[in-house]
């Protein structure tokens, strides 16, 4: 069964503020390094689609390893209501990664991360500085009730209340923006 991922994505004009806002009122629960690579079949690019819809996903970070598949649901105008995630642990990336390639898929993007996690009530912020796009803040519903929309709402209260200054992230995966 996959978990329903919501939330949504901010470009931040002032990190350092963001940072200094965070740390008074949120609990910093971890700051790591993620180095996310990205497959797709031989005959099927999932980013030639126009939005992305579908993601496969090895990812390297300082406390674990994981592969995951994520499926995203498009509202009609084409953005971003939720993520449906199948993820899970493996023992090793760099033999996964090989294993993909083996059976057809091609490496297509890395994306390399530094992120700040942070709780806020039911609601995960995470900081994070992506090499060569920036610095952005994602607001993820956690342990709240309602339908998607009413979640993306509770998202963008959470954001309104940490007063920062802020511009929208494009409607796009991280991996996107790269290519």
């Amino acid at each position: 069964m996959p978990s329903e991922e919501v939330e949504i994505r901010v470009v931040l004009e002032d990190q350092e503020e963001a940072l200094e806002v965070l740390r008074k009122k949120a609990d910093l629960k971890e700051e790591l390094r993620q180095v996310d690579s990205y497959f797709v079949p031989e005959d099927r690019d999932f980013f030639d689609e126009d939005p992305t819809e579908e993601y496969l996903r090895v990812r390297e970070d300082d406390s674990r390893e994981e592969v995951g598949y994520h499926l995203n649901h498009l509202d009609e105008d084409g953005s971003l209501l939720y993520t449906d995630e199948w993820e899970t642990e493996v023992g090793d990336a760099e033999t996964m990664k090989k294993l993909l390639e083996k059976i057809g898929m091609l490496e297509k993007v890395v994306v390399d991360k530094r992120r700040k996690v942070f709780e806020y009530g039911d609601f995960e912020l995470l900081l994070d500085h992506i090499e060569g796009l920036g610095y952005f803040l994602e607001v993820e519903a956690k342990d709240v009730e309602g339908s998607v929309e009413e979640k993306r709402d509770k998202c963008f209260d959470v954001l309104e209340s940490l007063d920062l200054d802020w511009n929208p992230a494009p409607d796009m995966g991280y991996p996107d923006m790269l290519l």
